[in-house]
């Protein structure tokens, strides 16, 4: 009895050790429970600039020709977490002030903190999920999307601003030719004490050709339609009675920070188009751009800007060079937007830009940058000459 007791308790333990060795092996096969990460992509970039600044329309205290050497920092952290498969969300800080077209914070303030501000807040929500095809709404404080060569096309658009609103973005195509739209219904001004909101209108659209892998063909135009802008007192962020090249009249809002008010309504349209090519193994892009603003209430009402650039820095060891030439007249575009480095920022100048960027190691890029312009280009007896160096450090991740 005591050995058939033993050999059914055996026969047990056996059976149990099976199923259990079974469940373990059916546990392990089974996919890993996802955890947040495997959703959410974090990246940021630090910069470290060294810059001298001679501006022959302004003196120093001596009454001497102004000179300005400083050294700046930028810093930026985004996020971007995969909700589902239709909807991303976009949080970003970014060094800066209430500045929306830069975030480069001037260090030699006795060590004080310095200010980190909310860049981006943004819902991007597919509409159309298809790789052919798709249609996005994106809704929020946003990455600006009408910039069609990214930093190079920044006749228009400096390169730091973050639209706020809502934009429509679409796009068909195969390898071969690709169609694309951008339909923007974006914030300027919202006032609490009446109706006049100023609003932006804009719409964008773009064909892309590829006939060989070493020719691409970009041309496209876009429409900024500003509502409600002529009359109304400029948006002086900077609180200094600034226009930032626009045109101006008196103002007339009780209680504003400004005497100055838009002369003229906007009402842009842009061209662009690119040709990138390879040469000799290296990448090579000449691109372009014209705006005319045709709600102009004055004869400074167009711009321009060409450019090429060679090469690209990527990877480690490689390099890129470039130059371009600007013309922006002082109506052609609102200034409080336009490229902050460029003559000092707004409209109403002319000149080139000169640079060259090298990638030292990995997410690691050492760049110079050299402005020769001209400003107040619409009055000769005030035109200046204003010259801007730039030596840069980027590190990303």
């Amino acid at each position: 009895m005591k050995t058939i007791t033993t050999r059914f308790a055996l026969i047990a333990l056996t059976g149990i050790m099976a199923v259990s060795s079974f469940a373990q092996q059916e546990k392990t096969n089974l996919p890993a429970k996802s955890s947040w990460t495997d959703n959410v992509a974090i990246k940021g970039d630090v910069r470290y600039r060294f810059e001298i600044i001679d501006d022959n329309s302004k003196l120093n205290p001596s009454r001497e020709t102004y000179n300005r050497y400083r050294n700046r920092i930028r810093a930026r952290l985004g996020a971007e977490a995969k909700v589902n498969d239709d909807i991303k969300l976009g949080i970003g800080l970014s060094t800066g002030q209430s500045d929306p077209v830069s975030g480069n914070q001037t260090l030699g303030d006795v060590f004080q903190k310095k200010d980190m501000k909310l860049d981006l807040a943004y819902f991007d929500w597919s509409l159309v999920n298809n790789d052919h095809s798709p249609v996005n709404l994106v809704g929020g404080k946003q990455k600006n999307c009408f910039m069609p060569f990214g930093n190079y096309s920044d006749l228009v658009w400096d390169p730091d601003t973050t639209p706020e609103g809502l934009v429509l973005k679409s796009q068909a195509g195969n390898d071969k030719i690709t169609v694309g739209a951008n339909l923007g219904y974006l914030w300027i001004q919202e006032r609490s004490a009446n109706n006049d909101d100023s609003m932006l209108y804009a719409g964008q659209g773009y064909i892309k050709l590829q006939p060989t892998e070493e020719i691409g063909i970009t041309l496209g135009g876009s429409y900024y339609g500003y509502e409600n802008i002529q009359g109304q007192d400029v948006l002086d962020w900077e609180g200094r009675n600034n226009s930032y090249g626009n045109s101006t009249q008196s103002g007339s809002i009780s209680g504003s920070t400004t005497n100055k008010a838009w002369k003229s309504g906007f009402q842009p349209i842009e061209l662009f188009a690119a040709v990138d090519l390879v040469v000799l193994g290296k990448p090579v892009c000449i691109y372009g751009q014209y705006v005319k603003n045709n709600d102009c209430s004055t004869s400074y009402d167009s711009g321009y800007l060409a450019g090429v650039t060679l090469g690209k820095a990527k990877n480690p060891g490689t390099y890129e060079v470039g130059y371009s030439y600007a013309k922006l007249e002082k109506d052609a575009v609102l200034g409080a937007l336009t490229d902050s480095d460029r003559w000092g920022g707004g409209t109403d100048g002319k000149g080139s830009k000169v640079w060259g960027k090298y990638a030292v190691s990995k997410n690691m890029t050492a760049g110079l940058a050299y402005f020769m312009d001209d400003k107040t280009i619409s009055d000769a007896s005030k035109t200046s000459e204003y010259r801007r160096l730039q030596a840069d450090l980027t590190f990303s991740f």
